[in-house]
């Protein structure tokens, strides 16, 4: 499927995290999203992750995190983000909507 699977540790139902692991999810996106490997990506990712992560939930977290990490180079999350080429299925989903929309107000 090419999306690295992480694990985190769960309380509660399997859809919910604790704040501190939340808060380190978080971080490191936020790390990864500014050490893109083009400095287009560097700053589409950047500006996105600090406008949105702070109130993504872990779904969206995760979805996020399978994106950015997931086997495909920066240039085709590029054309992902900027619309030129579709994106596979599996994450065509309200992130990358969400991601593409940032990007148009940016332009």
């Amino acid at each position: 499927m090419g999306i690295k699977n992480r694990s985190y540790a769960q309380t509660g139902d399997s859809k919910s995290s604790s704040d501190s692991e939340l808060n380190l999810m978080r971080s490191r996106l936020i790390y990864q999203s500014r050490k893109r490997g083009i400095l287009e990506n560097c700053i589409i990712f950047t500006t996105f992750a600090d406008k949105y992560l702070k109130t993504f939930n872990f779904e969206q977290l995760q979805k996020y995190d399978a994106l950015i990490n997931s086997k495909f180079d920066e240039w085709d999350l590029y054309a992902w983000s900027i619309g030129s080429k579709p994106a596979p299925q599996e994450f065509n989903n309200d992130i990358l909507k969400l991601l593409k929309n940032h990007v148009q107000k940016r332009s």
